[in-house]
């Protein structure tokens, strides 16, 4: 990339800590270690409704979203946990917070 003016690399390069963080949270929180599709509309719809998730289970928990509150949650809308499991772990967030 010689066209790139220098502080543009010199700005992406400032940045690059932020963008693994992202990259780190984005494959270990909300699994998505695969791409799902090839296309880049696929992919697209794929890091959106990631995103997304992260941003309801935010707004939802008031907290951070970890591994274990996505994985409760996933197991909650397919029918593996019921509405109590969730609620007492979303309890244990807010006490161990306190």
């Amino acid at each position: 990339m010689l066209d790139v003016p220098a502080e543009i690399i010199a700005l992406l390069y400032h940045y690059r800590w932020t963008i693994e963080i992202f990259f780190r949270f984005f494959k270990q929180i909300l699994g998505c270690r695969h791409l799902l599709s090839r296309s880049q509309n696929g992919i697209e719809i794929q890091t959106y409704c990631a995103i997304i998730a992260c941003m309801l289970i935010s707004l939802w928990t008031g907290k951070k979203p970890t591994l274990r509150t996505y994985e409760l949650i996933c197991w909650y809308l397919i029918g593996m946990a019921d509405l109590d499991e969730l609620m007492a772990h979303i309890a244990r967030l807010n006490k161990a917070e306190a």
